[in-house]
């Protein structure tokens, strides 16, 4: 069982600062790609309303696949997202070939941000409020301990998107500021023809409508978790409506070396918010990343059977802890 606290030195952190300055840079790369400092309305197309929560009876064909390899501390994207992606939903298989954990969570600028504006707000703002107000996102693969893959299906919409990894190495510092971010161009010009799946190398291969198992519903209170998990698809959706800025949650999955009485859980919790080694191991699964409110992705679990426990790593704005130090978490079997 490989324990991400082992892998990494330390288990994983309250993620404020760390998720702020991660949006900071990559909006900065994004600058130096495109090579000015373009608005939301320059960049991609008008916002979309959220989707409807009513859940899904198939998985929706992606428009295109992208294989993403992560280590210390890069993402190895194919095809090269250079080549121009299409907006709609995109199958992403994540794998940690690197020792430890890591993400993959997309973000785009709101309508009408300036880029250069967020990249300013982010890196003037300790709170973190500025920075990821000005970003929606998009989900991804939530972290993965070493040696482990995951997929997902995220819905890209058209213009700029932010791919990084938000876990902060041992030291605390965010992946994404050693250079594990990476711009990605969705503008539909040489992106997989439509009801097609691209492999890697750009080809594109059919494959059949696959039935979605259940709702996962990040909702205001908590996790609504099925009462079983078989293996498959599954659709998540952030149904948060509080507070403007906030209900921005994920859904980290990680199996429990051995059953945990609630207090226990509640130990473990209080570790992890605090990038605190817990007594109990911990096998890092993935999961879907953050999602803002309204927001919703797909994600495949294949959960061997075991003890569970689904935390939210992502706070509100200006408050230093995760959502899961407030309850924000849940024990589960498959």
């Amino acid at each position: 069982m490989t324990d991400p606290a082992t892998s990494r030195g330390r288990a994983p952190m309250a993620r404020r600062a760390a998720v702020v300055a991660a949006v900071a840079l990559a909006a900065a790369t994004a600058l130096t790609v495109s090579g000015h400092g373009a608005t939301a309305a320059e960049a991609r197309s008008p916002e979309r309303r959220p989707t409807a929560a009513a859940p899904a009876a198939a998985l929706p064909e992606p428009v295109q696949r992208l294989d993403i390899v992560g280590t210390e501390y890069s993402f190895e994207i194919s095809p090269d997202p250079a080549r121009g992606l299409k907006p709609g939903w995109t199958e992403v298989r994540f794998e940690n070939v690197g020792g430890e954990a890591h993400q993959v969570m997309f973000a785009a600028p709101k309508p009408g941000v300036d880029l250069a504006t967020l990249a300013q707000a982010g890196s003037g703002d300790s709170s973190g409020a500025s920075a990821i107000e000005f970003v929606n996102m998009l989900g991804g693969v939530s972290y993965i301990g070493s040696g482990h893959e995951a997929t997902a299906m995220v819905d890209l919409p058209e213009g700029i998107v932010l791919a990084m990894c938000f876990v902060p190495d041992p030291n605390g510092v965010a992946h994404a500021l050693h250079g594990m971010s990476a711009v990605l161009m969705v503008s539909g010009a040489d992106g997989a023809a439509p009801n097609a799946t691209a492999a890697p190398g750009g080809k594109a291969r059919s494959r059949k409508a696959e039935k979605v198992r259940g709702t996962i519903e990040l909702a205001a209170d908590g996790y609504r978790i099925p009462k079983t998990l078989p293996a498959g698809w599954y659709l998540v959706k952030n149904t948060d409506r509080g507070e403007p800025g906030k209900g921005l949650h994920e859904l980290s999955v990680l199996r429990l070396q051995r059953a945990v009485r609630a207090p226990g859980v509640r130990e473990i919790v209080d570790d992890l918010a605090v990038n605190a080694t817990p007594s109990v191991g911990i096998e890092a699964l993935g999961g879907m990343g953050a999602i803002s409110p309204g927001f919703e992705g797909y994600v495949r679990l294949d959960l061997p059977s075991g003890n569970y426990l689904a935390v939210d790593f992502m706070p509100d704005p200006g408050v230093p802890t995760p959502h899961m130090v407030d309850g924000y978490y849940a024990t589960f079997r498959p």
